[in-house]
């Protein structure tokens, strides 16, 4: 709070303000200095005499301020004034930072609907162009255009993966795993990737760093920061990741507003080239935004990141300057137990076929056609339904006979779940996979988990299909 008499008031005099302050809120003003300023504002303008004065906003430096004046005395000639400031700079801080995120999870709900649209789309032309590729009449010309529809539909599938990432509906196989670890790993593998004239460096200050989560997903944040980086330094520079960690005592201010009392992990991932212009700092998570050329990149890459992030209960912080490079740090949560060996996975070399009856569910026309020619071109026998309702219908002209129920879990009036509610009341041995657009969540994918339901992310190829379907029939 700074007291000013009417002469000091009228000649802007100096106050008895300390040094340090007054240097920053008066603009490089020091003890025995002239203060004409608070801030960006005249000091002169402050001191109006009405009671109907407001706070007014002061930014000083980077920091901000609420100001506000008031006389004392007389108000129509004032013989002293009290001058009151308040650093919002924080509080500032955070309000921009939440309403960043609540934007982003706008973007992201909205995505997740259109994803889980196209997933649809892109699952009827996966399997049409597989179908298509075994007839053994197609012209050499004829298999070429179908080797391009599919390639670009797994293109467009990547795509889609991306925005189910950005919207944290992606599925994920989270486990205890060493972060240190999973990096050195990776930046071996970007030493046989990325030009040579980029230096790679792993800097850290223990030994082990476990976090709960899913490896492939943390190997594409690390992968697509690195790309970026790469791209802001075309002539080379340094890449260097930095892996330390934070512990944050209840009521101490963290670095975001996300993070919560406890230890966490702390990743940065920094650069020397370009840097980040500010006007862009606030909008690099956002999907499509990209400050690269016309093909040059998706706009999809940091906005991945940022979904994978959330999706591990964490956050994502960037710093940067034009010219000084860019530096992304990631916090996710530490977890006390040590990291577990990563299971081997196996690969399906031919496609299991079966002779079994297949009650196949989806209110797609396309999608259910295709899936319906998949399964009958693999040996079993197929009924189809476009809706629940239909689907016990069949199953009860059937009796006994249905083998497996393949169901999409999202549909009118009747979805996946509640379908094998019913089915399971008249027939409890009866086996099902579920088929969904978007990753099941909340107390969806609880519910599927306790009922011991395997479900399939769509768009898949007629292996994944093949092989889940045998899997199950063979249990």
């Amino acid at each position: 709070m700074l007291l000013l008499d009417a002469e000091t008031a009228a000649s802007c005099r100096p106050t008895p303000w300390p040094s340090h302050d007054l240097a920053l809120i008066g603009g490089g003003a020091g003890v025995g200095d002239i203060l004409t300023h608070l801030g960006d504002h005249p000091l002169g303008e402050m001191l109006v005499p009405s009671r109907q004065q407001g706070w007014r906003q002061v930014q000083a430096a980077t920091r901000s301020f609420e100001a506000i004046a008031r006389p004392i005395g007389d108000a129509s000639a004032p013989a002293n004034w009290v001058v009151v400031l308040n650093d919002v700079t924080y509080a500032r801080q955070q309000q921009r930072y939440q309403q960043a995120q609540e934007r982003l999870a706008s973007v992201g709900q909205m995505a997740a609907g259109i994803a889980h649209d196209f997933n649809n789309i892109m699952g009827a032309i996966v399997l049409y162009s597989e179908l298509l590729g075994k007839a053994q009449e197609l012209a050499e010309r004829s298999k070429h255009y179908l080797g391009v529809i599919r390639q670009q539909a797994d293109h467009a599938a990547n795509l889609i993966r991306q925005i189910l990432d950005f919207s944290r509906r992606a599925p994920m196989q989270r486990a205890p795993l060493d972060l240190l670890s999973l990096t050195k790993e990776m930046v071996k593998l970007l030493e046989r990737t990325l030009p040579e004239s980029i230096r790679l460096a792993v800097k850290y200050d223990q030994r082990e760093v476990i976090v709960h989560g899913d490896p492939t997903r943390l190997q594409q944040v690390l992968m697509n920061l690195a790309l970026n980086a790469r791209d802001a330094m075309p002539d080379g520079g340094q890449l260097t990741f930095s892996l330390t960690t934070l512990t944050l005592a209840p009521g101490q201010t963290p670095p975001l507003p996300d993070l919560g009392p406890g230890r966490w992990g702390c990743l940065t991932v920094s650069d020397s080239g370009a840097g980040i212009a500010p006007e862009h700092l606030a909008h690099i998570f956002e999907p499509f935004f990209t400050t690269k050329g016309p093909g040059k990149g998706s706009g999809l890459g940091l906005a991945q990141v940022y979904g994978i992030v959330k999706q591990h209960d964490g956050a994502i912080d960037v710093s940067s300057k034009p010219g000084a490079g860019a530096a992304f740090t990631i916090y996710l949560p530490h977890v006390n137990i040590p990291a577990l060996a990563e299971a081997q996975g196996s690969t399906v070399a031919t496609l299991p076929s079966g002779t079994e009856t297949i009650l196949l569910v989806e209110d797609n026309v396309a999608t259910r056609e295709a899936i319906g020619e998949s399964l009958a071109g693999l040996g079993y026998r197929v009924f189809s339904a476009a809706t629940g309702a239909e689907a016990l219908a069949l199953f009860d002209a059937q009796g006994q006979g249905i083998d497996l129920v393949l169901s999409d879990l999202v549909m009118p009036e009747m979805g996946g779940l509640e379908l094998f509610r019913r089915l399971r009341a008249q027939a409890p041995a009866l086996k099902m996979l579920i088929m969904t657009g978007h990753a099941p969540e909340g107390d969806i994918y609880g519910d599927l988990r306790q009922a011991g339901i395997p479900w399939l992310q769509k768009p898949f190829a007629i292996a994944d299909l093949a092989a889940r379907l045998r899997t199950l029939l063979d249990r």
